[in-house]
């Protein structure tokens, strides 16, 4: 997929630019946990302006429920959708939204992708 930044800096004759996912997750077994922290720890997130449209355009209501929370295959396959879209780098954020060993899962997810 070709996005609008991509197509404008060809034509420009300028190198692509780097297009960067902040994206909030964690893999876990207790997926209803994760997902009531993140609603909890990401909160804040619902006063910005810029944030709201994101969530809006997401068709969420708040900025909790973009969290990726579940098994190793769900945040696997959020991270290649991302890419799929566009994104140039991805970068897990929130991964503490579980356990240290859900952490540790995370990070064992995402070195695998690299």
């Amino acid at each position: 997929m070709r996005t609008r930044g991509r197509s404008s800096a060809e034509r420009a004759g300028r190198p692509a630019p780097r297009i960067v996912a902040f994206v909030a997750g964690t893999v876990t077994a207790d997926v209803e946990g994760g997902r009531e922290k993140s609603l909890r720890d990401m909160a804040f997130y619902d006063q910005v302006p810029s944030y709201q449209r994101v969530v809006s355009l997401a068709g969420a209501r708040s900025a909790g429920e973009l969290a990726v929370v579940g098994d190793e295959a769900l945040v696997a396959d959020a991270v290649r959708r991302y890419f799929d879209a566009g994104a140039t780098e991805v970068v897990f954020t929130q991964t503490d939204l579980g356990s240290p060993e859900d952490q540790r899962r995370t990070f064992d997810v995402l070195g695998g992708l690299a």
